[in-house]
């Protein structure tokens, strides 16, 4: 299928046919939200150009990323996003794509967008450390929050489920609020550049969002 692009700042975006009906409308709510999440990471700018690819087919997707990481796709996945020295890009699936995958057929322009903003989250995430490793739970956490990815608050996963990477996201998303709500962010941004730091406050910051959950549900 034939590929078209269209770039803007820091971006550079291509997709094809299957998107034009609201490539326009994912654009303007990148436009409207990117420089408020760098300015979350205090990140002035992009050495590089970000490529965003909105692929049309979902067996080829699985199988570039497949051949590329030498292993089997998860069924659920949509998208990813890539930050290193050879390449700063973001891949989503169209949205009819995206519908074939475990636990999305029922999915909407809104989880498209909501997906897009959360990959250049992650993106920024990279650049501020460096590419330096973190933990998954943190990771979400800040894609899932920053680009507000569900409306409601849910606890129901175990210390262990966190730490290991196996929780369900909107856990993931209720321990980003708890973060951005009551934490000053000097301190989540130490956080991002320090796994140390992170793997030993964890334990305390999952408390803690049990208490924040239980309070929330009181007001």
């Amino acid at each position: 299928m034939l590929e078209k692009s269209m770039t803007f700042d820091y971006f550079e975006i291509n997709y094809s046919d299957k998107d034009k009906e609201y490539i326009q409308l994912v654009v303007q709510e990148l436009k409207d939200k990117y420089l408020d999440i760098m300015s979350f990471f205090n990140l002035e700018k992009f050495e590089r150009k970000i490529s965003i690819k909105f692929w049309s087919n979902l067996d080829e997707y699985r199988k570039f990323f497949g051949k590329k990481y030498n292993k089997k796709i998860n069924e659920w996945e949509t998208a990813r996003s890539t930050n290193n020295s050879n390449e700063c890009r973001i891949d989503l699936l169209c949205l009819e794509q995206r519908r074939k995958c475990k636990g999305h057929d029922k999915d909407t322009l809104r989880n498209l967008i909501n997906v897009c903003i959360h990959e250049f989250v992650h993106t920024c995430h990279f650049a501020y450390n460096g590419n330096s490793p973190s933990m998954i739970w943190f990771s979400e956490a800040l894609a899932t929050s920053l680009s507000n990815q569900y409306d409601y608050l849910c606890f129901d996963c175990t210390l262990e489920d966190i730490i290991n990477g196996k929780a369900k996201y909107i856990n993931y998303y209720t321990m980003g609020r708890y973060l951005i709500d009551n934490c000053d962010k000097d301190y989540i941004l130490k956080l991002a550049r320090d796994k140390k730091l992170l793997e030993s406050d964890t334990y305390n910051i999952y408390n803690e969002t049990i208490d924040y959950v239980s309070k929330m549900r009181v007001k």
